[in-house]
């Protein structure tokens, strides 16, 4: 509803009108005309105000300064009447209609808005339709509308698509229809309108909706499957593998909580999820320096056809971590022929080969150390040769990781930022290679 104070004169002051009867305004407008008849000047301010009353009410008098002197207005007596529903037989007909009363939570369900206007030599209406405001459910247009026609009328369908975000009871209020002459065609927007008639308000039925809530505490609602994927099965040591977790089908994926990953002797880089009308995705990054196991992942959701609880899984996923493979087979060869040497001879000899293997050992492990003492400036020249050929984000990202050096971890969050959520850092190779110099002296 909208109330406009109107007066002539060249100072007014309108009043400061926040609640009509404790109906708060919504907004309000300025308006303002200036006429000259016989060559006498007028000006004409106005100022409107918007409500939405519940029920009937008195609008009282309000004050107006208009150049100095008070002007008072009259009281307004208001009466908020019930719409009346359209029935068979009027000019317009309004109707709603849903597939289904009751829907669990996370479901949606169709509404369908019939109009239909009598078939006449002077049809020529134009029809806007004004969908009601209800808390806790939204309402998404199809695209398209449908025209049939029957012996008597023209008829117009609209169909939406109507969720909730909470269980419960829900009234659909009435739809209304605003009808006017029009120059165009039916649905189209009152803003191309010339003169009209005076617009013609009709109202449909109203509609009760019941919202259950999932059982078994469940929070997914639909028809969905699981996949896990890897870019790869073998890596080296120190190289980042990726892992991308999809959720796909139909179902309330803005709901699906993120998955937390923790493989033992690994070090795992999660981003957060990404959800579409029809997919959800997680990726991850996992460094190692020996062969893991991705474990299997699972979604439990209400299904949709079945009506019943139903869990996905993925498959769990080894991977072999190409240094740590080596390393390995190493090991068990070593351990087969000592195991074979002993079980060949007397067991009071076992002492002295358990001393020589010793020795042995020992002084294998001595020379590696005075090689790889030797070795490392080389090592550190390779180093800066492979940051410098590096080819991209990702690949520095992945030579840089198995460093674990503290001053690199800006470096590598701008890094990880950069492959995974699209940003632009700047990444200088000369500064990431002036950092492992300066740690290296150091230490």
């Amino acid at each position: 509803m909208v109330l406009t104070i109107s007066s002539n004169g060249n100072n007014i002051i309108f009043p400061s009108i926040q609640a009509i009867e404790e109906n708060p305004v919504l907004y309000t407008s300025n308006a303002q005309k200036i006429s000259i008849i016989n060559n006498q000047r007028s000006r004409q301010s106005s100022k409107s105000f918007v409500i939405k009353p519940h029920e009937s009410l008195t609008i009282p008098a309000y004050t107006v300064m208009v150049d100095g002197s008070e002007q008072t207005t009259q009281p307004i007596e208001i009466t908020l009447k019930q719409p009346t529903q359209t029935k068979a037989g009027d000019d317009h007909i309004l109707e709603i209609e849903t597939n289904k009363q009751t829907m669990f939570l996370g479901d949606e369900l169709e509404l369908k808005v019939t109009f239909k206007e009598r078939k006449s030599p002077s049809m020529g209406d134009q029809v806007s339709i004004i969908m009601p405001e209800v808390k806790g459910l939204l309402f998404i247009k199809k695209p398209k509308s449908n025209q049939t026609t029957d012996e008597d009328y023209n008829i117009h369908t609209l169909i939406y698509r109507v969720s909730a975000d909470d269980f419960g009871n829900f009234t659909i209020p009435s739809v209304v229809a605003n009808i006017a002459k029009r120059s165009n065609n039916v649905f189209g927007g009152f803003s191309s309108l010339g003169q009209t008639d005076r617009i013609k308000k009709i109202h449909s039925n109203s509609l009760t909706l019941k919202v259950k809530p999932l059982p078994e505490a469940l929070r997914i609602f639909g028809n969905l499957k699981i996949k896990a994927n890897i870019d790869k099965a073998n890596i080296k040591q120190g190289q980042a593998l990726n892992l991308t977790i999809t959720i796909y089908g139909q179902g309330n994926f803005e709901d699906i909580e993120k998955y937390h990953l923790d493989i033992e002797n690994t070090t795992v880089y999660s981003d957060e999820s990404e959800f579409s009308y029809n997919q959800w995705q997680q990726k991850f990054a996992i460094v190692a320096d020996q062969n893991f196991t991705i474990p299997s992942f699972t979604l439990d959701y209400f299904d949709k056809n079945t009506q019943r609880k139903k869990s996905v899984t993925t498959q769990s996923i080894d991977v072999q971590v190409e240094g740590a493979q080596a390393v390995q087979k190493i090991a068990n060869k070593t351990v087969k022929k000592t195991v074979n040497m002993a079980g060949n001879l007397p067991a009071n000899n076992l002492k002295y080969i358990y001393l020589l293997l010793g020795v042995v050992i020992g002084g294998l492990i001595s020379t590696l150390l005075i090689w790889f003492k030797h070795k490392k400036p080389n090592t550190d020249k390779n180093l800066t040769n492979q940051i410098k050929l590096a080819r991209g984000d990702k690949a520095l990202f992945n030579l840089l990781l198995p460093l674990n050096m503290a001053e690199l971890a800006e470096i590598l969050q701008q890094l990880e930022a950069n492959i995974y959520k699209n940003a632009q850092h700047k990444i200088r190779k000369k500064d990431i290679i002036n950092v492992i110099k300066s740690e290296r002296k150091t230490h």
